[in-house]
């Protein structure tokens, strides 16, 4: 018994534990949107999927004691602070609501960015690793944005409008810049909402080639030596 609760714990702290947040993550971002349109009274699912997203990446963040306890109390408030908003009609805690949602989810990104690219052989829960790392950068930045444009409204300008808390909107719109797709139906108007959208543009096209090279350059490290050729 001792050996499975070892075991069981042991995983989040390995390349298989963040692989448990793929679809969290998939959920947040392609499910819960269609359910928040299309069927609004499981518009709470959506909450429910962030709710888990936070307490599996505490999980996985987790390697000590200090660093549970730092991620814990972060990903409790960022719990906390979503349940406020869920329950009452008005959001007083807007700001601190976004705001430790986006360092957050930006923490998880960073350690799952660092296990990505850690020494070690190329597996195949380091490639979802990977896939995961890519979908929580969107995220962040999709929480930024909403508490730029909460901060400061009109910093955005999208052809149905942007509202304060507009966040399928800005969702969107985050993955369409880190894809570099750029539609050109949202716009960034404001200098600091042009500064964030240039630094996240500018993530999305290095990640893909700094990726490949460091798992090229680990693969090469860990393959076996050729055998010398005869003669």
């Amino acid at each position: 018994m001792k050996a499975l609760i070892r075991k069981t714990t042991s995983v989040w702290k390995t390349e298989e534990g963040v692989t448990l947040l793929l679809p969290l993550l998939v959920a947040i971002i392609f499910v819960a949107p269609f359910l928040r349109e299309w069927f609004p009274f499981l518009a709470a699912a959506s909450t429910a999927f962030l709710v888990l997203l936070f307490i599996v990446g505490a999980l996985v963040v987790a390697r000590n004691l200090w660093a549970g306890v730092a991620v814990s109390l972060l990903a409790g408030c960022a719990i906390s602070l979503e349940m406020v908003h869920q329950i009452q009609d008005a959001d007083p805690f807007a700001v601190w609501r976004l705001g430790t949602a986006c360092l957050t989810i930006g923490l998880f990104a960073a350690v799952t960015l660092a296990r990505v690219f850690a020494p070690g052989p190329v597996t195949s829960h380091r490639l979802v690793g990977a896939v995961v790392a890519y979908l929580l950068l969107g995220l962040t930045w999709a929480y930024a944005y909403d508490w730029l444009e909460f901060m400061r409204p009109g910093s955005f300008y999208a052809s149905g409008g942007v509202k304060e808390g507009a966040y399928p909107t800005l969702l969107y719109y985050s993955f369409v810049t880190l894809t570099t797709v750029g539609y050109g139906d949202v716009t960034p108007i404001s200098s600091a909402a042009r500064a964030l959208s240039n630094l996240e543009s500018l993530v999305g096209v290095l990640y893909p080639a700094v990726l490949i090279g460091r798992l090229l350059s680990m693969q090469v490290r860990g393959a076996p030596p050729e055998p010398p050729s005869p003669g």
